[in-house]
C-alpha cells in the first residue's frame, strides 16, 4: 500500500491595508471636534457696523411753573362774594370781589333766590358750554383726577353767574349798602389774570427755587373760593401780572450737556397736546441740573397748574449710533504737548526719549489730543521712561500723569484697535457719539459688540 505524500501547509501572515479614505475622514472628524470645542469654550465676539442713527428718549417732565404772582389780601372782615370768574383776565378797574360787612346783602341774596328772576344771557351759557366741552374732550375712562375739580369749578361758575345777576336785580339795595359803608366792592390793583387758589410757592423765582420745590408729595393747594367769610389780612385771590412765565425741568447731566449751545427748544404740553417754542437757559444747583424754559404765551391755559406735564420735542439726537456694550474705558499715559518733536514726516508726532548714552526719537500711537496733552499707551513708551523737552534741559517721566478715555475697539483690519469716542447722549442701550473726531470712528466702521471681552490687538475672526 502506497504511503500518502506528506502535504505541507504554509501559513502567510495576515496583511492589513490602510485605507486613505478612512484616514481622511478621521482627520476631518478630529479637526471638526477641535474647532467645535474651541467655539464652545471661547467667547463669541460679534462685530457691529457703525451707522448714522438717533435716540428717541422719554423726555417727559413735570416742569415747575414760575410766574409773576401777587397775593391780594382782604383789608377788613366780612362775608365774601366773588364777582370775577376764575382764570380770566381783568383790568385795573375790574371788579373782583365784594365784602358784605353786615351780612344783609348776602342774606337777601340767599332768601330771595326763589323770588328774584335771574336769567343768564347768551355769553353766560357759552362760558358754561365751553367749560363742559373742554372737560368732555379731555375725559378718560381711566383717569378721574379732574372730575371733582371740574365739578367744583362748574358749581362755582354757576353760583358766580347767579350772584352777579342777582346783584344787578337788587341794584337799589346794593347801592344803599354801599352808601352806608356796609357793602364794599373791590377792583383789581392792576391788570392780570385772576386765580382763586394759592399754594405757598408764589414767591419762587428762577434764582430762588431749590430741589425741594420739585417734591410734589408735599404740594398742597388752598381753594380760596371755598371760604364764605374772611378776616382782614387773609388772602382773597391771586393775580398773575405778566404773560411771561418760566418752566423749570430737572434733567440728567447727559441731556444737560447735549443741549449746551442751544438757545431754543420745542415742547409739547401733554395735557392738551399743544406745542410751542421756548427760549432755553441752564442752571446748576447743588450738583443737580436744570433747564429753564421761558415763554410769552400759553400762560393762561395752564395758570391752575404749578407742575405742568410737558415733553421736550428735541428727543431725536442724531449722530453715530453704537451699542453701550461696545464702550470700554482705558488708561493712558498723558504727555505734555510741549515735549512734542516732529519727525522727518511733518505729520508724525514723536518724542525724544533719554537713553543711557544719549537719546532716541520715538513715535507712539496718539489716541487722543487734549488742549495740553497727548494720550499714548504702553506699546512704545513704558512707565519710568524719561522724555527730553526740545531746546531745553527739562525732562518728563512717563507715567507721572495718567488719563482715562472712553472708546471702542475698531476691527477693520482684523484685530482690535482702540478708538476714542465722544458721547453726545446716552440711554440704557445705545449712545450717540460725535462724528468727525480726529482719533475716533466713522460711519461703516466695524467695532466689537462685547467691548469688555477683548483686549488691544486681539485678532478678531
Amino acid at each position: 500500500m502506497r504511503k500518502k505524500k506528506d502535504e505541507k501547509i504554509i501559513k502567510y501572515p495576515k496583511q492589513y491595508h490602510i485605507s486613505i479614505g478612512f484616514v481622511t475622514i478621521g482627520v476631518m472628524f478630529i479637526y471638526m471636534v477641535f474647532h467645535l470645542l474651541t467655539y464652545i469654550t471661547e467667547a463669541n465676539i460679534t462685530v457691529y457696523e457703525v451707522s448714522q442713527g438717533s435716540i428717541s428718549s422719554n423726555l417727559e417732565y413735570n416742569a415747575l411753573a414760575i410766574r409773576q404772582e401777587q397775593i391780594i389780601n382782604a383789608d377788613s372782615n366780612g362775608d365774601i362774594l366773588y364777582l370775577a370768574e376764575n382764570y380770566t383776565k381783568v383790568g385795573s378797574k375790574s371788579q373782583v370781589y365784594a365784602l358784605d360787612l353786615s351780612g344783609e346783602i348776602l342774606s337777601s341774596l340767599k332768601s330771595s333766590s326763589q323770588s328774584i328772576d335771574v336769567s343768564l344771557d347768551e355769553d353766560d351759557y357759552l362760558k358754561l358750554q365751553n367749560n363742559i366741552s373742554t372737560y368732555s374732550f379731555d375725559y378718560s375712562n381711566i383717569a378721574f383726577n379732574k372730575l371733582y375739580s371740574f365739578k367744583n369749578e362748574l358749581e362755582s361758575q354757576v353760583q358766580q353767574l347767579y350772584t352777579v345777576s342777582a346783584m344787578e336785580a337788587m341794584n337799589d339795595s346794593v347801592q344803599s349798602a354801599i352808601a352806608s359803608g356796609t357793602f364794599n366792592i373791590y377792583s383789581s390793583p392792576q391788570p392780570g389774570l385772576i386765580v382763586y387758589s394759592i399754594d405757598g410757592l408764589e414767591d419762587l423765582t428762577i434764582d430762588s427755587f431749590i430741589s425741594d420745590s420739585f417734591d410734589m408729595s408735599k404740594y398742597a393747594v388752598t381753594n380760596l373760593k371755598s371760604q364764605e367769610s374772611i378776616v382782614a389780612g387773609q388772602p382773597v385771590y391771586k393775580l398773575i401780572t405778566s404773560d411771561h412765565w418760566n418752566l423749570i425741568c430737572e434733567v440728567d447731566k447727559d441731556l444737560y450737556d447735549s443741549l449746551q449751545g442751544e438757545s431754543y427748544i420745542k415742547i409739547k404740553f401733554l395735557e392738551d397736546e399743544n406745542e410751542t417754542w421756548t427760549s432755553l437757559s441752564f442752571s446748576e444747583k447743588a450738583g443737580k441740573y436744570y433747564l429753564i424754559l421761558s415763554l410769552d404765551d400759553s400762560m393762561d391755559r395752564y395758570a391752575e397748574s404749578r407742575y405742568v406735564h410737558i415733553k421736550l420735542i428735541n428727543n431725536n439726537i442724531s449722530g453715530l449710533k453704537i451699542p453701550n456694550s461696545s464702550i470700554v474705558e482705558k488708561s493712558f499715559y498723558t504727555i505734555p504737548k510741549s515735549y512734542e518733536m516732529r519727525g522727518s514726516n511733518d505729520d508724525e508726532t514723536g518724542f525724544l526719549r533719554k537713553t543711557e548714552d544719549s537719546s532716541e526719537y520715538v513715535s507712539p500711537t496718539i489716541y487722543y489730543e487734549a488742549d495740553d496733552y497727548y494720550y499714548v499707551d504702553n506699546e512704545v513708551l513704558s512707565r519710568g521712561d524719561t522724555l527730553c523737552k526740545p531746546n531745553s534741559n527739562e525732562t518728563y517721566v512717563v507715567g507721572s500723569d495718567m488719563g482715562k478715555l472712553k472708546g471702542v475697539y475698531n476691527v477693520n483690519k482684523g484685530y482690535a484697535v482702540f478708538k476714542q469716542i465722544e458721547i453726545l447722549y446716552q440711554n440704557n442701550d445705545y449712545s450717540i457719539i460725535k462724528t468727525g473726531t480726529n482719533y475716533g470712528i466713522s460711519m461703516y466702521d466695524h467695532i466689537v459688540l462685547q467691548g469688555n471681552e477683548v483686549e488691544e490687538n486681539s485678532i478678531i475672526n
